[in-house]
């Protein structure tokens, strides 16, 4: 079945199978070595399919499973699903008949087909859930029998798809993630993505080897362990499961994660000695804020207080940072110690009454829309512009380092930024990076964004959205906005993408006479500023960048 998206624009009925088949070339000409012998005879198996027999499977491997009822199976460019099915279980590919206890039958039957089927086991039951009817039948059932036995035939074969682990491998080693899958071609041979071309290489690939894969697939698995485990002898196991530290550095960004998850359950249920040894193996926040904390509440203050310094000296970024000053004072009084407040920077916070607006159908507009209008005149034009104007500058201007093919950069042809984007060695893995800070400095800065806004228009950037950027909002916002101010906002941008890309003011006005600009934030009623729009006020006060606050309330 088609989805909402698929079925507006036209594409070929085999359309998954051409992109499926596309991944696994791309997978067998730039990562064969890494493949094991199960991987490469599936390979080797499903290339001698025939094309119906070939969208079957990848049908299949797109679907929940691993069982599949044959009567629930229907696709317009499959003729027959049964010879397609035949052939997939002549080469192993699929399983036909196959044991299943009772909880595994009743994943494939309705609830009014299980009571059909079980009617004199469960009819004083037939009111109580799925669930309870499953248990009571467990009991009475506790061997498998096959399907066909089961059902006396009413439901026609089933299918089990068993080597779902290989083609979840397959789309790892292509992506270099779990987290994406062929959806990203979809949007590609819709015409709604465009991506870069920037390179790919065997010298540059994100696993060097299959050890790291495995270890990649070790953390997945239990990571989504932990998302199932509810008690303290399953989350205790999964610390023993740990892989030790010593990973790649990609990977050890990933354990630290797992790190952070695990030790803050841990905390929930009072294993407070667990979880603080845990906090200790990485360095990614928060687990320097949850150490401090449990320092602090087991009674070690100085041992806190000297981690809180340490610290507040070496942020990870600014959340972080934002976080230990709340905690300062009071862990200082604990101590008898004495902190130096420092000035805070003010931020112009005015009131201002407006009237409530609607839209054509009648609908109300949101406070900011209304507050637009408000602000806006031909001389002084005023736009909503949230994040996406600086965002789309900064990615305009990046561009070039953005795309730049490195070391564990790109896995495949479909990424709107490079995997280590988000990562504290992003700039250092790019020290021409510099040549951007120049063109800034040069005042070339302008000339630089609107050549890679007019060659780039389209491609798919992450901080680029181009159905908002369009070209006279660029120009006048180059023209009033000084290359200092740029520069400044770019720098805190790198120093923490992923955290500072949001937060920044809902309005922005422009004073083209003048070669001037103010950026506003706007606060509706019950309203209040969040800690990442505080943050980034907090640095335009410090370097006299023009932002104001408004507290709207309605007239």
């Amino acid at each position: 079945m088609k989805n909402s998206l698929t079925s507006s624009l036209d594409l070929a009925p085999d359309y998954y199978l051409t992109n499926f088949n596309f991944l696994v070339d791309w997978v067998m000409q730039q990562h064969q070595d890494m493949l094991n012998n199960d991987e490469k005879t599936f390979i080797a198996h499903f290339q001698k399919l025939n094309h119906q027999s070939q969208c079957l499977f990848v049908r299949l491997s797109s679907r929940k499973g691993p069982l599949f009822r044959a009567d629930k199976l229907q696709y317009s460019e499959i003729n027959s699903i049964a010879l397609a099915a035949n052939e997939l279980i002549a080469v192993g590919l699929l399983h036909g008949d196959t044991l299943l206890h009772v909880s595994e039958l009743a994943t494939l039957l309705t609830k009014v087909e299980l009571i059909a089927l079980f009617n004199n086991e469960i009819k004083s039951q037939k009111s109580e859930r799925k669930e309870f009817l499953v248990e009571l039948l467990e009991e009475c059932y506790p061997e498998p029998k096959l399907w066909l036995d089961w059902t006396q035939k009413q439901f026609g074969e089933i299918y089990r798809l068993d080597n779902q682990h290989i083609v979840n491998t397959l789309l790892l080693i292509f992506f270099g993630n779990s987290y994406q899958n062929l959806t990203e071609f979809v949007l590609q041979d819709l015409g709604l993505f465009r991506y870069e071309n920037y390179s790919i290489d065997k010298q540059h690939r994100i696993f060097k080897s299959r050890d790291e894969l495995e270890q990649y697939q070790q953390l997945v698995a239990l990571k989504d362990q932990l998302e199932q485990a509810s008690t303290i002898e399953g989350l205790i196991e999964l610390t023993r499961l740990l892989p030790h530290s010593g990973l790649t550095q990609a990977l050890e960004r990933r354990r630290g994660r797992l790190c952070n998850q695990l030790a803050y359950q841990l905390e929930r249920l009072n294993a407070h000695s667990l979880a603080l040894e845990l906090y200790t193996q990485t360095h990614l926040p928060p687990a320097r804020e949850r150490r401090i904390r449990l320092l602090e509440k087991s009674g070690d203050h100085a041992t806190a207080w000297a981690l809180l310094n340490e610290l507040i000296k070496q942020p990870y970024n600014e959340e972080e940072l934002q976080i230990a000053e709340r905690i300062a004072p009071r862990l200082a009084k604990k101590l008898g110690q004495s902190i130096q407040k420092k000035p805070k920077p003010i931020t112009l916070k005015q009131n201002l009454q407006l009237l409530r607006l609607k839209d054509e159908s009648g609908m109300h507009l949101n406070v900011e829309e209304i507050a637009q209008q408000y602000f806006d005149t031909p001389e002084t034009p005023c736009f909503y512009v949230e994040n996406l104007l600086i965002s789309g500058l900064f990615g305009l201007w990046l561009w070039p380092e953005m795309f730049r093919g490195i070391d564990g950069a790109f896995a495949n042809p479909f990424q709107a930024t490079p995997l280590d984007m988000y990562q504290e060695n992003f700039i250092s893995n790019r020290p021409d990076i510099q040549l951007l800070w120049e063109c800034l400095d040069e005042g070339l800065h302008k000339e630089h964004i609107l050549t890679v806004w007019k060659e780039k228009n389209g491609t798919t950037n992450h901080f680029v959205h181009w159905e908002f950027l369009e070209k006279e909002l660029i120009e006048i916002a180059l023209e009033c906005i000084p290359a200092e101010h740029l520069k400044m906002i770019f720098e805190r941008l790198l120093f923490d993408i992923k955290n500072n890309r949001s937060g920044l003011p809902d309005l922005i006005q422009f004073y083209p006479e003048t070669k001037n600009y103010r950026m506003i934030e706007i606060k509706g009623p019950g309203d209040r500023i969040q800690d990442n729009q505080q943050r980034w006020l907090d640095y335009f006060a410090a370097n006299n960048i023009p932002a104001e606050v408004f507290f709207v309330s309605w007239q």
